[in-house]
């Protein structure tokens, strides 16, 4: 049969009786060395230091965007309480790397994000980029992506990288699907990749596509060790980038390679870059606190439905049906 790819809202969980009485307050959502699976994303108004230190204090990860100098970096960490849930995000090129190694030598936080737009198109850049890190820092815990696919996976983490990110185009920023045509429906993906960084000891970061609280839980129980967001939380009042206009306050909320992007920091060849990220206005609504919030009750709620008391146990618990409808939004219209 031809196999099928599916995004998030192509499937739910079906609820399975537990063999023993499950409270919310009795599941353990923490992973790993005592992080919240979630990650948020390194986007120009998410992937800031002012976010970053107030996700700490939520155990919850961050990953700083890449467009800081090597000083803003120094002065900014100390600065986080605790920067073992802090990644710092690097390109390919030669200062990218030496910023890298510059920061990271003086403050080793919990991550070195290797992160370029296009890996399929340049992995001796990025195995040369991984390696370099590796042998700067044996025991870094070095991420690498995006791939939608299982391919490059070998590659990635036979250079040293510990963890593969997932995701070609899903982002609520991202036009690369629309403008470029490529990429792979995310659950899809997501299952993919994670079948084959686990036969070689690699964790996994699902990258873009969830919409809602949902979609993380199917994201970690399509098997995703961490679950990255940025549009879920792109309206929140403590993003950077507000503007005001008539009065009101709105994120520019713009895309990894959209136009807005090039014009602040002028990437090389920009006449062969197409516009790839979409430029958005999105009301400031609400605090990223209260998204977290609902994320973490969700993976609690999860897991009493599928009859488990740890999050790292839902992958093996899991059992996802099909559908063409996942939500009834007969009275959405009337929600406030």
């Amino acid at each position: 049969n031809e196999k099928k790819f599916l995004d998030y809202n192509d499937v739910l969980i079906i609820p399975k009786v537990s063999d023993k009485p499950l409270a919310r307050k009795d599941i353990n959502i923490n992973i790993d060395t005592g992080y919240v699976p979630i990650v948020i994303s390194n986007m120009l108004s998410t992937g800031t230091y002012k976010i970053a230190d107030l996700m700490s204090k939520e155990q919850v990860l961050t990953f700083i965007h890449k467009e800081y100098s090597a000083e803003e970096h120094i002065q900014n960490l100390k600065k986080i309480r605790f920067p073992e849930f802090v990644g710092i995000t690097s390109g390919i090129q030669s200062w990218d790397i030496e910023k890298t190694i510059d920061v990271y030598s003086q403050i080793p936080v919990g991550f070195i994000n290797v992160d370029i737009a296009n890996v399929y198109a340049n992995m001796e850049g990025m195995v040369k980029t991984i390696k370099t890190y590796r042998d700067a820092f044996p025991d870094a815990k070095i991420v690498a992506g995006n791939i939608c696919s299982p391919e490059p996976v070998r590659d990635l983490i036979g250079a040293g990288a510990n963890i593969i990110k997932i995701g070609v185009g899903p982002g609520a920023a991202c036009k690369t699907r629309s403008e470029v045509g490529v990429g792979v429906p995310q659950f899809s993906a997501v299952q993919s990749v994670v079948d084959c960084a686990k036969l070689f000891g690699a964790m996994t970061i699902a990258d873009g596509g969830c919409v809602n609280s949902g979609d993380v839980c199917k994201a970690i129980g399509a098997g995703a060790d961490i679950v990255m967001i940025a549009g879920m939380v792109s309206h929140s009042e403590e993003c950077d980038n507000v503007i005001e206009v008539d009065g009101k306050k709105y994120i520019n909320f713009y895309g990894l390679g959209s136009n807005a992007q090039y014009k602040k920091f002028t990437p090389q060849e920009v006449e062969y870059r197409p516009n790839e990220g979409r430029d958005l206005l999105i009301p400031v609504k609400g605090s990223i606190f209260e998204v977290i919030n609902q994320i973490k009750g969700a993976l609690r709620s999860v897991c009493t439905y599928v009859g488990i008391d740890d999050i790292s146990k839902l992958k093996k618990h899991v059992e996802f049906v099909e559908v063409n409808n996942t939500i009834n939004k007969s009275l959405e219209k009337y929600e406030r």
